[in-house]
């Protein structure tokens, strides 16, 4: 066997390896968009009531969550969507064992990857996330450093508190 060939077969194990994980990652992800559509799923509004209002109700009170977490995260010198980045990268790492693409954070949150690499880039500036190229070189593999982990431990307590009363 020649070298070349033995490249281009190792080429294609690699090639099918990335398949295989990619593909492991979208299942994964799928389940979890599968248990959230469960969650979501509320019962009808009581007699008398529109959907509408009492989906616009879930939506105020989600906005005053946002604003306590904000006020929570301030003194650490974080923005809310920093913390939702922070803390869905921990989860997402939790789950898989492993960084995770970015690709995969904006699917978690529901929010676009040019927001996404903004907001990593400058975690990252903060010493609080590490980007390195994934290994299709077509995405940013993210995790957490040791300063981010212990700022989310920190957090914990004040936004568990604060999840907990906010109404």
């Amino acid at each position: 066997m020649t070298r070349g060939s033995r490249s281009n077969e190792e080429k294609q194990r690699q090639r099918d390896e990335d398949r295989l994980w990619r593909a492991d990652r979208r299942a994964r992800e799928a389940r979890r968009a599968l248990m959230e559509k469960a969650w979501r799923q509320r019962p009808e509004p009581p007699p008398g009531r529109r959907a509408t209002d009492l989906r616009m109700a879930e939506w105020l009170a989600s906005m005053r969550w946002r604003r306590q977490i904000q006020s929570a995260c301030a003194p650490s010198g974080l923005t809310f969507t920093q913390w939702l980045l922070l803390d869905s990268v921990r989860q997402l790492v939790a789950e898989t064992e492993d960084a995770v693409i970015q690709a995969e954070i904006a699917a978690r949150l529901e929010l676009d990857s040019a927001t996404i690499s903004e907001v990593t880039q400058r975690l990252e500036s903060k010493g609080l996330l590490s980007r390195g190229v994934d290994m299709t070189v077509k995405a940013w593999r993210v995790f957490l450093t040791e300063e981010g982990q212990q700022l989310l431990r920190e957090l914990d307590a004040r936004v568990e508190a604060v999840s907990t009363i906010a109404r």
